[in-house]
């Protein structure tokens, strides 16, 4: 994996991926996607804090608040600055960068390429190598903003090595982290290959409550979950170069967000 030095070399040693230094509600805002009828509890970052804004939505299965989930429904809606300056945006699902599942989402070539990353320290985190999976229920992109609907399989229990960790549905509130930046990442054709500057628009950490999430609909919205979007990633095998194709399964008809 390649290292990017102006990602995190100079601020590693001073500051943390997701920061407590500004206050930010934990309580939800319901929102129902009106293009799947998917009902999200969401918390906003205002333009204060974000240029743009951010937002990240969680969907639950129905027993959630009684037994922990292993899984959720996500939306993420994320701020570009231009059509050149794309940006990443990302959430930890463990409130801090380290010892946590990170998900890191961008647009490419028309598309939203997404990465599970893992780190101890505050550098450019690693590729994940639990068993978390992303699937694609819908996506938008446009000059301002992308928007992204996932199922995440295995995402609220992960293991790194000899590490693990979890975060708990059963047990509110749930802290979670989010962070984004403009400048696009580098080598973004392939999501395990990519590098990434520091996060110039904003970060911060805070204590969700869960109210809205869990949904007797849950599994039914699951199967709305058909797109792998892996990027094209070159693999050499002797004297030849192979590229892994840019999705597998289809989009499922209608199946479009609008960035709210």
């Amino acid at each position: 994996m390649r290292f990017c030095a102006n990602a995190f070399a100079a601020v590693a040693a001073v500051t943390l991926f997701l920061s407590t230094s500004v206050a930010q509600s934990g309580t939800p805002v319901a929102y129902t996607d009106p293009d799947t009828d998917i009902t999200f509890d969401t918390w906003t970052v205002s333009e204060t804090l974000s240029k743009g804004g951010f937002t990240f939505g969680i969907a639950l299965p129905s027993d959630a608040l009684t037994t922990d989930a292993s899984e959720f429904i996500g939306y993420l809606l994320c701020s570009s600055q231009n059509t050149t300056s794309t940006g990443w945006c990302g959430v930890s699902l463990g409130g801090t960068m380290t010892n946590s599942l990170l998900l890191l989402a961008y647009p490419h070539g028309g598309s939203i390429l997404t990465s599970f990353r893992y780190t101890t320290g505050y550098h450019m985190p690693d590729v994940y190598t639990g068993n978390a999976e992303l699937t694609q229920i819908s996506s938008t992109i446009n000059a301002t903003h992308y928007a992204l609907i996932f199922r995440c399989s295995n995402c609220l229990q992960w293991t790194q090595g000899s590490a693990s960790g979890n975060a708990s549905t059963s047990t509110s509130p749930m802290n979670l982290g989010w962070a984004q930046a403009f400048p696009a990442p580098g080598n973004p054709s392939c999501p395990s290959d990519i590098t990434i500057h520091y996060h110039d628009n904003g970060h911060n950490i805070w204590a969700a409550t869960l109210k809205n999430a869990p949904n007797t609909s849950y599994t039914d919205w699951t199967a709305m979950a058909k797109t792998t979007v892996k990027g094209r990633c070159s693999t050499k095998t002797g004297s030849t170069t192979t590229a892994t194709p840019a999705s597998s399964g289809p989009v499922p008809a209608g199946a479009t967000t609008t960035p709210k």
